[in-house]
């Protein structure tokens, strides 16, 4: 079956079972950014994804642009949306230039499509792990299948990993441990996007703790996150400072810490207005590498 087709494939009755809201909304905004002339990307399969409920999450949060200290600027998440996804595509694409890494692990992997539309997967000999609530997993399957007619991944194999992130018994290490595709002693991509600010201030820092326990040295980790130490509510349990993540990941022996935040030049694309707004660390990425 074509994308073209599966866009009516892609209905509230197939997803509203399966699927998180927000997953549904970054996808509409994902098949935003691929319809623009100038596009930082291209996601074919996003349209399939975001199904009608997508678009209405989309507009609803942009005009909540005011709470970020962007007022006036409702287009500003289905910007973010598009640096973001952009940044992660350049930084898994360095990475995997380097031959070094054998596999990608994606934590909270949503309706996340890179598996299928970047040619540097072909890297990842054992392929991707797609990490994510069972019922996630389960409507992008069903999705996959019945809308899209079973798209071949890039690397060699996509592995859906289901896990709550928040089990203390069932963990990122019981799980991964038990694919023999997953090499525990070699380097791995992990890359962890709009995730952390869901676990809490219990779940966030266990994230940490659970990556740095399956991490082989000079595996790199691409933590995308909200800091609001800057707003005017303060810090929040579900945010993370640059001050926390620095303290987290060194103890958990991360280095290189290298940090950016919507609006800096390096993670704007061009999408984000500097006259009229100084960059916002609500929107932050840090990518770090484990010590040997």
């Amino acid at each position: 079956m074509s994308v073209d087709a599966a866009d009516t494939c892609a209905s509230e009755e197939l997803m509203e079972n399966f699927v998180n809201d927000s997953a549904k909304m970054i996808a509409y905004e994902r098949a935003l950014e691929s319809g623009r002339p100038d596009a930082l990307f291209q996601d074919p399969f996003a349209k399939a994804m975001a199904g009608q409920k997508g678009e209405k999450l989309s507009e609803a949060f942009g005009a909540n642009c005011s709470y970020f200290g962007l007022d006036g600027w409702p287009e500003f998440h289905k910007m973010w949306t598009a640096v973001r996804t952009r940044f992660i595509d350049d930084r898994i694409a360095e990475h995997a230039a380097t031959g070094r890494f054998p596999q990608l692990v994606n934590l909270g992997a949503g309706l996340d499509t890179r598996a299928y539309r970047l040619e540097c997967y072909k890297s990842f000999a054992n392929g991707s792990f797609e990490v994510d609530m069972e019922t996630v997993n389960a409507g992008k399957a069903k999705v996959f299948r019945d809308c899209l007619g079973e798209p071949s991944p890039r690397c060699g194999q996509v592995h859906n990993v289901s896990l709550d992130f928040l089990d203390e018994e069932r963990t990122l290490a019981t799980e991964l441990a038990a694919l023999p595709a997953f090499e525990a002693g070699r380097p791995t991509v992990f890359v962890s996007e709009g995730l952390i600010m869901y676990l809490g201030a219990v779940g966030k820092l266990k994230l940490i703790r659970d990556v740095s326990a399956v991490a082989a040295p000079g595996s790199v980790l691409i933590l995308q996150y909200l800091d609001s130490s800057e707003s005017e509510t303060g810090a929040q349990d579900h945010a993370l400072s640059a001050e926390e993540a620095t303290r987290a990941l060194t103890e958990h022996g991360w280095e290189q810490l290298a940090f950016s935040r919507f609006g800096d030049e390096r993670l704007n694309f061009g999408r984000f207005p500097t006259e009229r707004f100084k960059p916002t660390c609500a929107f932050s990425f840090v990518v770090c590498v484990k010590s040997a």
